[in-house]
C-alpha cells in the first residue's frame, strides 16, 4: 500500500510540474517578447533573407537593442526599414555623416554589393542596434507561432490539467473506498466484540 501511495503521488508531482512549466513556457512565448520590449528595449527579429551572410543567416533570431543615434559605430548592425518592402531589415552601418543636430546613416548587408540607400536620424532618435544572432532560432519561432502549434499548446494544457483532475478523483474515490471500508470492518469488529461480551 506505501509503494503504491508513493508511486501516486510521484505522478501527481510530475504532472503538477509538467503543468506548472507547460504554463510558464506558454507565458513566456505569448508575452516576454512584449515585455522584453517594452522595460528593457530588447526585440527578438526573425531574418528572412541572406543579405547578412555569413555573419546572420536566413532562419537566425537578431536580439536587438534600443539605444540613441549618436551611439552607433562603424560597423555596427542596425535595423532599419526597407522602403521597397517596408519591412525590418538588419544590415551594417558602413559610413556615418554627423551633422549638427542629425546623423546621416549608410548601410549594406555584407553580402549585397551595393549600399542601401541612406537615411538620416536625429542625434537623440532611438534605433534598434543588433546585440548578436542566435543561429536556427528563427525557424523555431516561426513554427511556435503557426496557428496550428497554438491550437496544439492548448490542446496539450487542456489534456494535461484533464490527466490532473481525473488521477485527483480516482485517488478520492479509492480513498472513500478504503474509508468506507474500514468503517465497515471496525463496524464488525466492534460488533463481534460486543457479542462475545454479551455472551460472557
Amino acid at each position: 500500500a506505501d509503494r503504491r501511495d508513493f508511486s501516486d503521488t510521484g505522478r501527481k508531482k510530475w504532472a503538477r510540474a509538467l503543468n506548472i512549466a507547460f504554463v510558464i513556457s506558454t507565458s513566456i512565448a505569448l508575452i516576454g517578447p512584449a515585455l522584453l520590449s517594452s522595460y528593457f528595449g530588447i526585440s527578438l527579429h526573425v531574418i528572412t533573407s541572406q543579405s547578412m551572410s555569413p555573419y546572420i543567416q536566413a532562419g537566425d533570431m537578431a536580439i536587438a537593442k534600443v539605444t540613441r543615434a549618436d551611439k552607433i559605430h562603424t560597423g555596427d548592425v542596425v535595423l532599419m526599414m526597407n522602403t521597397e518592402t517596408w519591412q525590418l531589415q538588419a544590415h551594417r552601418v558602413v559610413n556615418i555623416e554627423q551633422k549638427s543636430s542629425t546623423i546621416n546613416f549608410t548601410t549594406k548587408g555584407d553580402a549585397n554589393n551595393a549600399e542601401d540607400k541612406p537615411f538620416e536620424l536625429g542625434n537623440t532618435a532611438p534605433i534598434r542596434i543588433v546585440e548578436y544572432p542566435i543561429p536556427k532560432l528563427g525557424y523555431v519561432s516561426n513554427a511556435l507561432n503557426t496557428r496550428e502549434a497554438k491550437t496544439f499548446g492548448l490542446l496539450g494544457l487542456i489534456v494535461i490539467n484533464i490527466l490532473i483532475a481525473t488521477n485527483v478523483l480516482l485517488k478520492k474515490r479509492k480513498e472513500d473506498r478504503m474509508a468506507r471500508r474500514w468503517r465497515k470492518n471496525l463496524n464488525q469488529t466492534t460488533e463481534t466484540h460486543e457479542g462475545e461480551h454479551d455472551r460472557v
